[in-house]
């Protein structure tokens, strides 16, 4: 299908040497099949990638508008999208990640909502996770409109990789902070909010989540103890109560346990977090 009239979409993503290689061909695969096509797909070859990685990305320059940015170390996610973002040409960014597949409709259906919404800045969606092996599982849902964002913000109600927003407002707040090599998205939108920038999220799942146990091996103690620090000081900014500080901390205390406990333990304490899960 032909792009519709209207703003263009870069869709900013970052690959790393750790990346699976049939992941990233699913994720290409999944922009390359979608109904309102991307303008753009603004790649960041954060470091040195293996011959198996960079032969995918090559196998989809013939196919789709895509550019590569390399950067010559790893630097983290942060740093990658910091200046992918700078790199990106169009006014709607959409962020995607190297082992999340979007649903043929997703750009299509943000891009619209945008038109429809022209206060709207950042938007992401519900997502359905699913495994290592590709098979689905549980429906991830998130607050929906702009005040039941912002409420629960402590809790980052944003799905990174189902966002999309617009590039001059996000860089208007300085973008992504390259010194975090994790939870970036999580600090950027607090700033976001306090700037006044317009949230909201689509009640539908426009892209499946990969999530499993291993996904917990990505956040070490060090790292949730970072992101705790960023939720807590994001929090007070905001006034918000201090029950709300201390639960940023949730993360922190579930890390110290083994990968296996702490999968049951997300799991057991989803009933309280905002961001619903539903079967």
């Amino acid at each position: 299908m032909k792009n519709q009239a209207g703003t263009g979409i870069s869709v900013l993503m970052s690959v790393c040497a750790q990346d699976h290689p049939d992941f990233l061909r699913a994720s290409l695969r999944s922009l390359a099949d979608q109904d309102r096509s991307p303008d753009e797909v603004l790649l960041v070859e954060d470091g040195p990638l293996p011959a198996t990685l960079s032969s995918v990305i090559n196998e989809f320059r013939l196919v789709m508008p895509l550019k590569t940015v390399c950067l010559r170390e790893n630097s983290g996610l942060g740093a990658a999208l910091s200046e992918g973002l700078g790199h990106c040409s169009h006014g709607l960014v959409a962020r995607m990640d190297a082992d999340d597949v979007s649903l043929p409709s997703r750009l299509g259906r943000q891009a619209r909502e945008f038109d429809l919404q022209p206060e709207l800045d950042v938007l992401g969606s519900f997502a359905t996770e699913f495994d290592e092996n590709s098979v689905p599982g549980r429906l991830r849902t998130m607050p929906k409109s702009h005040t039941e964002i912002l409420a629960s913000m402590w809790a980052n109600p944003i799905i990174h990789s189902t966002v999309m927003f617009r590039k001059e407002r996000i860089l208007g707040v300085g973008g992504y902070d390259p010194r975090l090599r994790r939870r970036q998205d999580y600090e950027l939108w607090f700033r976001c909010a306090e700037k006044g920038l317009r949230f909201a999220n689509l009640p539908e799942p426009l892209l499946l989540y990969r999530f499993n146990e291993a996904s917990h091996r990505r956040q070490p103690a060090r790292l949730a103890f970072e992101q705790a620090r960023i939720g807590h000081r994001g929090a007070a900014r905001q006034g918000m109560p201090y029950w709300k500080r201390l639960a940023c901390y949730i993360p922190v205390f579930r890390s110290l346990f083994p990968l296996r406990l702490q999968h049951w333990l997300y799991r057991r304490l989803r009933q309280f977090d905002p961001r619903q899960n539903v079967k």
